[in-house]
């Protein structure tokens, strides 16, 4: 009787310890933590979020759209935006200068968008523009449809000067871009896909 009683005694206390235990992941994620950003990039003209942020732009209206870049208040201020990217993967932001969206030929440089001194930035063009930069990646030296691809073969198409284009609603043509942001103290911030669909 006494034995059992210590083997009782004895597997309650490892079971104790054995429930006890909390796994440290130290500065790594659990299994089941949200990775929350330190200081998040919302897109605060988002029309629809579905994943993504997606903003809506019209060709029968012109083809303009702006993406509204917003921190936190109380995070700092953004100084510019560094670099924008557009293609099929977010290795075109930090591929080759001519890959960024805001190259300037001329210099040969990214040419940064300067922000407010305020916790908010738009980035306005239009299709015109996109069509402009994918006709400015097809002569680039190394080009190809691989990893350094703007999107879609038949964007070029449908983006083109062409009267009565057609854009079906229920597939759009969708345009994705990144950005990376740098805030007054220097932090550089890469934001979530941001899509751009296209209405007719």
């Amino acid at each position: 009787m006494k034995k059992n009683i210590i083997h009782f005694f004895a597997l309650l206390l490892l079971s104790a310890g054995a429930f006890s235990c909390e796994k440290d992941y130290g500065n790594k994620l659990g299994p089941l933590e949200d990775s929350v950003a330190d200081i998040p990039v919302t897109i605060s003209n988002a029309t629809y979020f579905e994943r993504v942020p997606i903003i809506t732009t019209s060709v029968a209206a012109g083809g303009r759209f702006d993406i509204t870049l917003q921190i936190p208040a109380g995070k700092g201020n953004i100084k510019e935006i560094t670099r924008v990217a557009t293609g099929t993967t977010l290795a075109n932001l930090n591929s080759a200068a001519p890959f960024s969206l805001n190259y300037n030929t001329t210099t040969q440089t990214a040419s940064p968008i300067a922000g407010n001194g305020s916790n908010e930035i738009t980035f306005s063009t239009s299709l015109a523009a996109y069509s402009a930069y994918r006709t400015r990646l097809t002569s680039v030296s190394g080009y190809s449809a691989g990893v350094n691809s703007a999107g879609p073969a038949a964007t070029v198409a449908m983006l083109g000067t062409a009267p009565n284009q057609v854009v079906d609603e229920r597939t759009p043509t969708i345009l994705r871009y990144w950005f990376l942001v740098t805030l007054e103290d220097g932090t550089e911030i890469v934001t979530t896909e941001v899509r751009v669909r296209i209405l007719p």
